[in-house]
């Protein structure tokens, strides 16, 4: 009997004993969730973990939690998390451009934070118009992202395609069928390169851009990094790209096989960035690795080679730092584009991106992806030589007729504040929009004569 009560006792303190370490444990555990790439996640985790240890004496495992994609994924899985539970046990949100973190501060899932001042003043508030540290401090740039042009520089000159420097360069009829690109609905880098577009034409202009560049388009894939192979397994002699992965195509192929433009004048530096979600369990924790990741340790990280003082240990990441000294510190590093140092030829607009950001990837898609095919026909047939027939103000009447946006720019965000924000009207505008493309490529292949 006494042997029995003995041993129960025994098991009761394994157990307290276990519980109170997995609890230890638990404590020093970060769960955040992230699109990056595995690489970057592993030496993120080394270096967060070892930088926790210096400045508070014990380092921090981070757990990441898997949402099933990228950053479209994630919105959906943060969304569906907090609608059931206002406390999911996530604590950072670590990646996936601006978009992600515009939704989750629109829904009011992100917890305010006031990093130490001398970090603050390292880094500028903007950059070019385009905020890259929120003014409510919910979310903060750790990076910086470019967006341009990546071109098979062997595909285009054996297939006798020309040199592309601009986005207005894509919508050459010569590069039809010649370009990947990626669907906005799934990819934030994609929605982010077509608002760029939208913003640096203006909304006419954009919308013609897009439509042209569109029926050039081979396909459209359901994540930028997709498209970006293409090119670089040179199925495709152009794609539209974010830097990180048009420059690791770069790096795979070799700059004289394979390049990357950013447009001159023609494009904008996004934030990547970090916030801390509502009800992290892990407060402090996530407090720390928010400081980290804008301290010069994290951005070091970033920028310095791999292998060298404060860089990558097993990787190449390479991206754009967010600390302007580092630019004129670092002559080793594998970034050579300083992007305060890059002009703009526009303004970019946070606030209009915020607005249209939403219905935007909607619009496009059913004018440019879900009636590609019809697009395609189209944008063919205007550029045919039977269309070259036509009388000239006829021809050009029909350009017109097949890339004029479907309605105002005014009319759009009336459209985003009203009707849109009700499910079951926002089902009707799309199939009605799809319904509008196809009869609009209908009418214009109608016009042009048969040969």
């Amino acid at each position: 009997m006494l042997s029995s009560i003995r041993f129960l006792w025994s098991s009761v303190a394994v157990l307290f004993f276990g519980l109170l370490c997995c609890r230890v444990l638990a404590d020093d555990e970060l769960v955040v969730i992230s699109p990056h790439s595995d690489e970057i996640k592993e030496e993120t985790a080394r270096a967060f973990a070892a930088w926790h240890q210096q400045h508070y004496g014990k380092p921090v495992t981070i757990r990441w939690r898997e949402a099933g994609g990228g950053t479209t994924q994630i919105n959906r899985y943060l969304l569906a998390e907090y609608k059931s539970n206002p406390s999911p046990g996530l604590d950072v949100l670590y990646g996936g451009g601006l978009d992600p973190f515009v939704t989750m501060e629109q829904a009011n899932l992100l917890t305010p934070y006031d990093p130490p001042p001398e970090i603050l003043a390292a880094i500028p508030a903007q950059l070019n118009g385009a905020n890259i540290i929120d003014p409510k401090h919910e979310w903060f740039a750790t990076a910086l992202s470019g967006f341009g042009i990546l071109t098979n520089q062997r595909v285009r000159e054996a297939a006798g395609l020309p040199e592309v420097h601009t986005w207005e360069d894509l919508t050459n009829p010569q590069l039809q069928g010649w370009i990947s690109a990626s669907d906005p609905r799934a990819s934030g880098s994609a929605l982010a390169i077509y608002e760029i577009i939208l913003q640096a034409y203006g909304w006419d202009k954009g919308w013609a851009v897009l439509t042209e560049l569109s029926g050039n388009t081979r396909n459209f894939l359901s994540s930028s990094s997709a498209s970006v192979v293409e090119v670089g397994a040179g199925d495709a002699a152009y794609g539209v790209a974010i830097d990180q992965f048009g420059q690791a195509q770069v790096a795979y192929y070799g700059k004289e096989n394979v390049t990357f433009t950013l447009p001159e004048g023609q494009t904008v530096i996004t934030p990547d960035c970090v916030a801390i979600l509502k009800n992290a369990p892990h407060l402090q924790l996530a407090q720390h690795f928010v400081d980290f990741t804008l301290s010069r340790d994290g951005q070091l990280l970033w920028m310095a080679p791999r292998g060298a003082p404060g860089g990558a240990v097993k990787y190449r990441i390479n991206r754009m730092s967010v600390l302007p000294a580092l630019y004129g510190e670092l002559h080793d590093s594998p970034i050579t584009t300083n992007p305060f140092a890059l002009h703009s030829d526009f303004a970019y607009s946070d606030a209009l991106s915020a607005k249209r950001h939403s219905i935007l990837a909607p619009l496009i898609a059913a004018y440019m992806i879900d009636t590609h095919d019809w697009l395609v026909k189209a944008w063919k047939a205007v550029n045919s030589p039977a269309a070259d027939k036509l009388e000239g103000e006829h021809h050009l009447e029909l350009f017109a007729e097949l890339a004029k946006p479907p309605m105002t720019l005014d009319e759009l965000l009336h459209l985003a504040d009203t009707d849109w924000k009700d499910p079951v009207k926002r089902t009707a505008i799309i199939n009605q929009w799809q319904e509008q493309a196809i009869a609009r490529y209908k009418s214009v292949l109608a016009q042009v004569p048969r040969n």
